[in-house]
Order: structure tokens, then sequence, then C-alpha cells
């Protein structure tokens, strides 16, 4: 609902900005990111006394493709509206993460003994950015983001164990980077960013509650043609 409503009024500026003179621009690129996080589980008073492990951190490098629309609004075209998307997803650690969870007591109510694997995805993220142009093809970028974080998750527990919803995060990517034309009507960004999600926070259906901080740093080279 919030993304329908950030994209609604995202168009209306973008159509507004097409009523001035200056160009649209299609085009795809190429990614390189870092991600990391880190992140602690809590189990609510009163439930299972365990010896498992907490918290942790993760992280994971891979390579990705995205799609982009932009406007270049003005004759000087010293600003540009533009929408990024990036089909597929990717998972937030290079592996799933395992634990042995072993109560204290086994005539625990809320017994959760056992094995617990997990991970995390990010998918259908999405990037609203305007750009600032100076002379000689660098720019500077803002952009907000919004994803969707699923969790993947396993377990061999004795209780239920329980399983956390997905979770739509917001982010803000900050970028510096420089355009240069292609031939005619073709142009070429090479753009380093980083982009800060907010906090994922996520309650389990036996009400332990997760946690955690993303942050992605991403080397992008795009082409893309104006029209």
């Amino acid at each position: 609902m919030k993304k329908n409503i950030l994209l609604s009024v995202f168009i209306s500026m973008f159509l507004f900005a097409t009523a001035q003179a200056g160009s649209f621009g299609l085009g795809v690129s190429g990614n390189m990111a870092s991600i990391s996080a880190d992140g602690t589980e809590t189990t609510p008073t009163g439930s299972e006394t365990d010896t498992s492990v907490r918290s942790a951190t993760a992280g994971n490098d891979f390579m990705y493709g995205s799609i982009f629309a932009e406007y270049n609004v003005g004759d000087s075209e010293r600003f540009t509206l533009g929408i990024d998307y990036i089909p597929g997803a990717a998972d937030v650690n290079r592996k799933s993460i395992s634990r042995t969870d072993a109560t204290a007591d086994a005539n625990e109510t809320n017994q959760q003994d056992g094995d617990r694997t997990a991970n995390a995805e990010i998918d259908k993220h999405i990037t609203y950015y305007a750009e600032l142009n100076f002379d000689g093809g660098l720019y500077l970028k803002y952009g907000f983001t919004q994803v969707d974080i699923n969790t993947t998750e396993s377990n061999s527990l004795t209780g239920t164990g329980g399983s956390y919803p997905n979770v739509e995060l917001d982010a803000h990517t900050y970028g510096v980077g420089m355009k240069s034309e292609l031939g005619t009507n073709g142009f070429l960004k090479v753009e380093g960013s980083m982009t800060d999600y907010d906090n994922f926070s996520a309650t389990s259906t036996t009400s332990n509650t997760v946690s955690a901080n993303l942050d992605a740093v991403t080397a992008k080279i795009a082409v893309g043609y104006k029209f």
C-alpha cells in the first residue's frame, strides 16, 4: 500500500517534469554490491532459558542488474528524476546461519529445543531518485528506496519453533557518479553509492523478536538511451 502511494506521488512529479523541456531516458545497469547486517533475537520474559547464541553478523557480495527510467529536466538538464528497479532477489548472508537451542528445563511449556537455520533475502527493490548534474558530467544522487525483506528459515525444534513475517523496509541512498555521452543519443553512467536501510524489526509466532541493521555499498555501470 505504501509503495503504491509513493509511486503515485513520484509519477505525478515525473509527469509535471516532462511538461518542461528536457529528455526522457531508459537504460539498464550492472552492479556489484556488498551488504552487511547485524542482528539480535530476543526471547520473551517467562519463556525457556536456553544456551543459544542470540546475536550474529551477516554479509554478502553479489552482482545484479537493474532497469531504470529517468527524465532530465530543462534545456540544461541540470536535474534528473528517475526510478530504478531490481528484478529478482538476493540473500543478505552468503550462507544460512544455524544454531542449536537447548533449554535448561525439559518441562518448559514453551520448549524449543533443536536446530534452527535462517537467512533473509532482499526482494522487490525499487529506488526513486534525484540527481543534481554539474559541468563535466559529475552528478550527486539521492534516492528513497523501498524493499521487501523475506525471511527464509527451517528448524527441527521440539516445540513449534515459530516463524517470522516478511517486512517492508525503507532506505536512503546517497551516491556520486560521472555521466558521459555515447554516440548521438546514448549515455554512460559510472556510480558509487551507499544505502542505509531502516532498522529491521519483526516478531515471530512464538513472540520472539528480532532486530537488525542493514547497510549496502554499491558500484554501478549503466548504459541508456535518451529520447
